[in-house]
């Protein structure tokens, strides 16, 4: 806050936009610990400031929670970054801690700094470097190193039409040990001008250091016959470590520490999607993958996870929302048949509404099986412009809980400083009242 204070203090107050969503959870629930309650409070805050000097913004994100029926808490700040686009022409500069999506596998949150080099070329240069941060359970210490450093860069495409191509280089270290040595590649296409216009995309990397593919992914989204009809299809493969046969009993020496605990060698993906849109209103969709992934070299486990459902807006504007699905999963480990039902509604004037069933049917490799019931119901509010209250009620039975019942709250408030500004006062008429009515809007 002490940063917000001074950097903000000094500016104009007309130069600068102010923007934010801030949320509060809660829930009361029963315990893992007989006869005890839970009463989790979870604050999350995302405020930025954009238009102070040189056209510099902030940026921030955290979380603060706090179990009041056992006076435990946790503090986690995600990000708190300055970016400053252009200090210097061509150059965009970020620094502090931020999400850092440059490198192949996934997004780190990393105390780091990135700096775009765009000089007006066909091309543009990214380099980043700094040290991740990991957020582990609630109330325990970390049990991974946080002497972990990434760093990289890549020269990409700035001017080519429908596209982007991408080559770079990634590395890892933790506890001054290298990881990972990326050469990596990416891009996309889009065909515009083909039937069902396509769009092709695609990203690999691969470990110079120890000789393998670390990661590959080839997609493609099209219409099919016409636009009401899209398709997706998109495959992966993955190999953090090729080790085979042991796991590394130092957890600091992984790669992936999680994806290690399944498997210690490749994993490949395969996954399908496709929607049809019916009707202005009524739309149907199906999806499917299939994941085969190797314990040890040659044990192989194979899953395969499915559903398919319908999606409905009774009242064409989105005010009302029904969704019905049936999904299917299959591993080693078990199946799982289910079906579920979500509503909404926001038809009412400042009023919300919400409910959603989930029944599933599962049966273990230890010849275990029983139907899982889950029911919840949403009360909202709007109290003014931006600021929403609701309350929850949650109903759960299985063979854990027989009967499990929670009471949850939420608040959340959204604001934008230009928005507000932008907003004229406008007189009332006949046919424009100066408070929404209730129902839908007239069409």
């Amino acid at each position: 806050m002490g940063l917000w204070v001074g950097c903000l203090s000094g500016l104009p107050a007309h130069a600068i936009d102010l923007r934010g969503d801030l949320s509060v959870l809660g829930q009361v629930r029963q315990s893992d610990q007989p006869d005890q309650s839970e009463a989790p409070v979870d604050f999350y805050g995302n405020l930025g400031a954009s238009g102070l000097y040189g056209g510099s913004s902030l940026d921030t994100y955290f979380r603060l929670e706090q179990d009041l029926a056992h006076s435990q808490g946790a503090t986690d700040f995600y990000a708190g970054s300055l970016r400053v686009p252009s200090a210097i022409p061509g150059v965009d500069f970020t620094l502090g801690r931020q999400f850092l999506a440059e490198g192949p596998g996934g997004v780190f949150v990393a105390d780091a700094g990135k700096v775009n080099i765009n000089p007006g070329g066909p091309v543009g240069l990214t380099v980043f470097g700094g040290a991740p941060r990991y957020f582990e359970p609630t109330y325990s210490s970390n049990s991974l190193s946080q002497d972990e450093q990434i760093f990289g860069g890549n020269v990409h495409t700035t001017r080519m039409k429908n596209g982007r191509f991408s080559v770079g280089f990634f590395e890892q270290r933790r506890d001054s040990r290298t990881l990972r040595e990326l050469l990596t590649a990416a891009g996309s296409r889009a065909f515009t001008r083909l039937p069902g216009m396509p769009n092709v995309y695609g990203s690999f990397a691969m470990d110079t250091r120890h000789q393998n593919i670390d990661s590959g992914t080839l997609g493609f989204d099209t219409f099919v016959w016409q636009p009401r009809v899209q398709l997706n299809f998109e495959s992966s493969y993955y190999k953090p470590q090729n080790q085979g046969e042991y796991l590394i009993d130092n957890m600091n020496r992984r790669e992936d520490p999680i994806f290690e605990l399944f498997s210690l060698s490749e994993m490949r993906q395969f996954r399908g999607g496709l929607r049809y849109a019916v009707t202005r209103t009524f739309s149907a969709y199906g999806d499917y993958s299939y994941q085969r992934y190797e314990r040890q070299n040659h044990n192989v486990v194979e899953g395969h996870v499915g559903s398919a459902g319908v999606l409905w807006l009774p009242g064409g504007d989105g005010l009302e929302v029904v969704r019905l699905e049936y999904y299917v999963l299959d591993s080693a480990g078990g199946n799982v048949n289910g079906g579920k039902i979500y509503y909404e509604s926001r038809v009412y004037h400042r009023l919300l509404f919400r409910t959603k069933f989930n029944v599933a049917y599962y049966k273990k490799e230890t010849n275990e099986n029983d139907t899982a019931l889950t029911g919840m119901l949403g009360v909202g509010y709007v109290i003014c412009p931006g600021l929403v209250g609701e309350l929850d009620f949650e109903a759960n039975h299985n063979k854990r809980f027989s009967e499990d019942y929670r009471f949850g709250f939420s608040i959340r408030y959204n604001f934008d400083s230009r928005t507000m500004r932008r907003a004229q006062p406008q007189a009332a008429t006949a046919t424009e009242p100066s408070e929404p009515t209730a129902g839908r809007p007239v069409s």
